[in-house]
């Protein structure tokens, strides 16, 4: 938390050494608390790691101090109480990194939590919702609810769904949500488990323009198949869905290690859990990519392959 003492003295134009460290450390907390983007600070090259460096935060504090200056907050600080000063002092810099996540968020594509916040709320106020045997879904007015088709005949439907490119000119998500939700319904005219609308909407927006251009040809090959393939994306979506990135890492680890083999035992031993709960997770997994999709050729269950090492990478950082 913000000390008062070293706010009165930014106040003042007085800020000693020791409270600029100050500032500098309360920052880095909040940063760590809230796992905030690194790509909030306004920089032409604010670099390609994730990690923060001290010189990062250095640099959103003095952004921060800008903004208070800039905006004219700091006038309003002299009314607050010393009691809330610090309080008060901490929830501007909470605004200030939302006004810039906010700012920001175009410009990387539509997250699957905002896909997730997008289609509950559409299907709240649009369709009609019902809980069947524990299970939330959703249908539109002209499918009756008994008439739920089996997964597979769904994603047989959406198999040839016409991909929604999105980049940073797209500035509104919320039509571009609604469209595919009413895509997947004239698609496959059957009501469908909200969490699986979520996913399904999600694996149809084409956001290839907001990924960094890969240096590993064959890795860009792979990646430009499953974006090409819509079964491919659905399938990975669901597959990946829901799975701890330590699960995802381990998995990785066995079942597409480039150095070597490696045992369940020393796996096991290296990830401090017991040899049975891994060989259920692995197991666990290869089943579900069993049933999750069908390659159409010995080609395309190569691509589907490499193309699950490849996501499991990146889901696991």
């Amino acid at each position: 938390m913000f000390k008062p003492t070293y706010i009165h003295d930014l106040l003042k134009g007085q800020l000693s050494q020791e409270g600029y460290a100050h500032f500098l450390n309360s920052t880095s907390f909040y940063v760590r608390r809230y796992n905030w983007p690194k790509n909030i600070i306004v920089s032409n090259e604010p670099g390609n790691s994730k990690f923060w460096s001290q010189d990062d935060i250095k640099e959103l504090t003095h952004q921060y101090f800008e903004w208070l200056f800039s905006k004219g907050k700091l006038e309003h600080l002299i009314k607050i109480p010393d009691n809330y000063l610090s309080y008060y002092f901490s929830q501007m810099l909470i605004s200030f990194v939302a006004n810039r996540i906010k700012q920001e968020q175009h410009k990387q594509g539509l997250s699957f939590e905002k896909c997730k916040e997008l289609v509950l709320g559409i299907c709240q106020s649009d369709f009609i919702n019902k809980n069947v045997g524990g299970i939330d879904i959703v249908f539109n007015n002209t499918i009756n609810e008994l008439e739920i088709k089996s997964q597979n005949e769904i994603e047989r439907g959406l198999a040839y769904l016409s991909i929604i490119p999105v980049s940073e000119k797209t500035k509104h998500f919320k039509p571009l949500v609604k469209m595919a939700i009413d895509d997947i319904f004239n698609s496959i005219e059957s009501p469908i488990a909200k969490k699986k609308l979520i996913e399904y909407v999600f694996a149809l927006f084409d956001q290839r323009s907001f990924q960094p251009f890969g240096t590993n040809q064959e890795k860009s090959i792979v990646d430009s198949n499953v974006a090409n393939n819509q079964n491919h994306k659905i399938a990975i979506t669901t597959l990946l869905y829901g799975l701890p990135k330590e699960d995802a890492r381990l998995i990785s680890e066995y079942l597409f290690q480039s150095l070597g083999e490696i045992s369940l035992s020393e796996l096991a031993s290296k990830y401090n859990i017991p040899k049975s709960s891994l060989h259920n997770k692995i197991e666990s997994f290869k089943k579900k990519i069993m049933t999750i999709y069908t390659p159409e050729n010995e080609e395309d269950g190569m691509i589907f392959i490499q193309s699950i090492a490849s996501a499991l990478d990146k889901h696991s950082n």
